[in-house]
């Protein structure tokens, strides 16, 4: 049964009121033996971040003070998986705590699947707003925007984005880059976010309790990029206006861009904890840290044929998580497989609160205070290139990959389905090939027969037509933001890389480079 909004804020606030009565527990309850018990909650979303580009996961060291002591004072978690490549969906996930399949969102945009969030389903901040929680989000671009349906749930929810006049025949070109202004029609720096969640911080956030989710968009790509006074100090000059980059080229700027660009994200949330501290709510919020899906950059190329994301190799759908809840555990790595869609029920059992509604996720409480489980977490993940209606037109995806992709890992096997053509399908022991260079399927496979009937008995690879009533997606607004099938529209060669073929010659050397 479809319940309106209206309608579940009403029987959440009824829950809330229940349960604080008969239970004792509910957003006024500070000071409880929980730790995080009546606390606020920060969700931070890094579009685009690999976990191996962070200080603390053995990126460059000094790169990400802010998000080291976070995690010094948190747990993190070294395998933790994304639902996709893709940011939409992936967002939606992290939200709900559902996986695709379950939560609706499957594609950016198509005629024939779902591309946005269920009405019906909760999300983290309509949980909360049960129990007497002020929400706003902060976020920096047009696929977490309320088209997606992303705001559900939301009191204060501002994308930067102009929904309203969107003049589509001056939309943002990839063929436009290097702009340093800091906002287009359809995204903006993370600095512009984050002076957006200040404001809103002064206005409501010492008044608690409150949840709060900032997304910042600036590793994605190089098309709004950090101020040249910040870059100095990284010897880079952008490229003259109009310049044209060869293959060989977008991957030198690609890895030249993203350590710089990773910084100005962390020197943003150093702002938000710097007001947390000043205001005396550092010690009343929890703090989770994580991302959307990775990106190829060189190695991706190399291995698989591909620099940017929406596939479901791990450098596409690992991502950082990290969790601080004060007064609870410090310090710890947490090594099992986990995935975003345990974030919902970690805020929730931190908080003392209960779900209001089953999700598939998983709290990661009881990990983060030092205990084990006997059974692994598969993480699920999904690419639907066939019904994406930009993908298999627009994009230029390697060999292979222009197929309905399902993914099943249980942390060590990690199986990619190809629906059209099951023989295409991938295994991979990460244990012994972290790289995913060694395709083992075969149909006979034990555990790639475990793990396809994961799916099947999960019904993934249903699909529903999008759902009537909403706003659907402006496509000719997703390719001005460059989402042309995956996350940009480039006049750049196909790839040759297949999932078996490793030649790593560039295609194109004669091109302009990082200094």
């Amino acid at each position: 049964m479809n319940i309106s909004r209206k309608a579940r804020t009403t029987q959440a606030l009824t829950l809330g009121a229940v349960l604080t009565g008969v239970f004792g527990i509910g957003a006024g309850c500070g000071g409880g033996d929980t730790p995080g018990t009546g606390m606020n909650v920060l969700v931070i979303t890094l579009d685009t971040t690999r976990p191996d580009r962070i200080s603390c996961y053995g990126g460059q060291p000094g790169l990400t003070p802010a998000i080291d002591d976070i995690a010094a004072q948190g747990v993190r978690f070294d395998r933790a998986i994304s639902t996709a490549g893709i940011t939409p969906m992936s967002h939606s996930s992290i939200l709900t705590g559902l996986n695709n399949y379950a939560h609706g969102m499957r594609v950016f945009y198509s005629p024939k699947v779902s591309h946005q969030l269920k009405e019906a389903v909760d999300t983290l901040p309509e949980m909360l707003k049960g129990f007497d929680y002020a929400t706003a989000a902060r976020v920096s671009s047009y696929p977490v925007s309320e088209h997606y349906g992303l705001d559900q749930g939301f009191d204060d929810f501002e994308s930067g984005v102009d929904l309203e006049n969107l003049d589509l025949t001056k939309q943002q070109s990839h063929k436009t880059l290097w702009d340093s202004k800091g906002k287009t029609h359809t995204q903006r720096r993370g600095d512009f976010t984050t002076d957006s969640a200040l404001e809103w911080l002064e206005a409501n956030g010492t008044e608690g309790p409150w949840c709060m989710w900032m997304h910042m968009f600036d590793v994605h790509d190089y098309s709004i990029v950090p101020p040249d006074s910040f870059m100095e100090r990284y010897g880079l000059e952008y490229p003259a206006p109009g310049t044209r980059l060869g293959m060989e080229g977008k991957i030198q700027w690609r890895e030249a861009m993203y350590d710089p660009e990773l910084a100005f994200m962390d020197m943003q949330i150093a702002r938000v904890r710097a007001w947390l501290k000043e205001n005396g709510q550092d010690e009343n919020t929890i703090i989770v840290i994580t991302a959307d899906h990775g990106q190829g950059l060189r190695d991706g190329y190399e291995r698989h044929g591909w620099m940017k994301h929406r596939l479901l190799y791990d450098w596409c759908v690992r991502v950082p998580l990290i969790v601080r809840v004060p007064g609870g555990a410090s310090g710890g790595t947490v090594d099992a497989q986990v995935r975003t869609i345990d974030v919902v029920p970690t805020i929730m059992e931190s908080l003392a609160l209960p779900m209001r509604n089953p999700v598939e996720g998983d709290s990661l409480v009881a990990l983060m205070n030092g205990g084990t489980e006997n059974t692994p977490r598969v993480a699920y993940a999904d690419a639907l290139n066939d019904y994406d209606v930009h993908a298999p037109s627009e994009q230029v995806l390697p060999p292979f990959q222009h197929d309905n992709l399902f993914m099943a890992c249980d942390g060590r096997w990690k199986l990619i389905w190809h629906e059209s053509n099951p023989e295409r399908s991938q295994l991979y022991d990460l244990l012994k090939d972290p790289q995913e260079l060694q395709n083992l399927y075969a149909p006979g496979h034990d555990r790639a027969k475990a793990l396809l009937a994961y799916l099947k008995d999960r019904r993934a690879m249903d699909v529903e037509p999008p759902g009537s009533g909403s706003k659907a997606p402006d496509v000719a607004a997703l390719k001005g933001l460059g989402y042309g099938g995956d996350d940009e529209i480039e006049d750049e060669e196909p790839s040759d890389k297949g999932t078996d073929a490793r030649d790593t010659d560039a295609k194109d050397t004669k091109s302009t480079t990082p200094k």
